[in-house]
């Protein structure tokens, strides 16, 4: 039985969640002729990172589905001013000129006269805190955009999307390695950074920037130009992930991982899928997966495998006892099998 989406998540709770939505029939309405599709969306997800109180870890736009990996954040909503609510809105919903169709910003007296509307305020508020709201926006504009090109009308999503609740640090790096796996896994990509439009490839990006600010400053002061050297030292002093629009790592596994172990981790494992054998995680690696509680010998099964992320929650027992007792059930089957504790018994949550 499908678990109504207000179970699963509540907007004014914090928690970390795997968003999957499928074209219309599966059809590939965002690949071949359309691949230029998969760049909308992954446009639409960057720019209403910028206005919601949502973080998005990593993502994957392929040619009939997509994936998402959030973490919410209600509470920052409320340090907002009513002024910080009404632009961050109108960064949603710019104005449009009549003469040339191009947005813009709002103008300083619309934003004065939301602010002085309490009820508007706080609506919108609690809007910009919403995963149902942040996909809807999403799906919407793609959906009418995408009909526009193609002299059509209908659906163009299949149904609205699914969610599936991350309860823990293993679920959510675990999830995070699914996604960004996702190419490879289709073989559609060789290697991570040839995984267009994924949040995987965008860190690559950020950290090869970076390694080449490094090399610049590696070099003998005689050899680099001034200018050269100090743009390359500042964008060294930013780090690994400066530029991101996506959550860096450390923020993204809560501390676990920061960039380099997350993209080894996710090499490596792209390698042994690409293999064709089975295979085992490099020495060096396990004790990462250890350290999160993940089970080693059941990790590549899972990143191999297609539809492991799915259910309605991911967690380590005793996580899937709580969010069972919270949402009034039995108990909650979690389908990857990822967690060490995955073959001990507990005692189902009482409804």
């Amino acid at each position: 039985m499908t678990t109504p989406r207000r179970l699963v998540i509540q907007d004014a709770r914090p928690g970390a969640f795997h968003l999957i939505s499928r074209c219309v029939r599966r059809a590939f309405l965002c690949g071949d002729a359309a691949e230029h599709r998969r760049a909308w969306l992954e446009q639409g997800i960057k720019s209403q990172v910028q206005a919601f109180a949502i973080d998005v870890l990593t993502f994957a736009v392929m040619s009939n589905h997509l994936h998402i990996v959030v973490k919410t954040d209600p509470h920052r909503t409320q340090g907002w001013t009513g002024r910080e609510v009404a632009e961050r809105w109108g960064l949603l919903f710019p104005k449009i000129d009549a003469d040339t169709g191009a947005a813009g910003p709002w103008a300083t007296a619309d934003i004065d006269r939301c602010v002085g509307n309490t009820a508007w305020i706080e609506t919108r508020r609690a809007r910009l805190a919403s995963v149902s709201w942040f996909m809807r926006l999403l799906k919407q504009r793609i959906a009418r955009r995408a009909n526009a090109e193609d002299k059509v009308t209908g659906h163009f999503w299949e149904g609205r999307f699914h969610s599936v609740a991350l309860l823990d640090d293993a679920a959510v790096v675990s999830c995070m390695a699914y996604v960004d796996l996702n190419p490879i896994r289709a073989a559609i990509a060789t290697t991570p950074e040839t995984s267009d439009y994924t949040g995987i490839q965008r860190r690559i990006e950020a950290r090869q920037e970076h390694r080449k600010a490094q090399a610049v400053l590696a070099q003998a002061p005689q050899q680099v130009d001034l200018l050269v050297a100090e743009t390359a030292r500042r964008r060294a002093d930013q780090g690994p992930e400066h530029g991101l629009w996506i959550a860096p790592c450390l923020k993204a596994t809560a501390g676990q991982l920061d960039v380099d172990a997350y993209l080894e981790l996710v090499d490596q494992t792209g390698r042994l899928l690409r293999g064709d054998k089975r295979g085992h995680i490099p020495a060096h690696l396990a004790p990462i997966l250890e350290r999160l509680h993940i089970d080693v010998a059941t990790w590549l099964d899972v990143m191999r495998s297609r539809g492991r992320f799915l259910g309605s929650a991911v967690g380590a027992v005793i996580h899937l006892v709580s969010e069972a007792t919270r949402r009034g059930l039995k108990w909650i089957t979690d389908t990857t099998g990822i967690h060490r504790d995955r073959r001990q018994r507990a005692t189902p949550a009482t409804a």
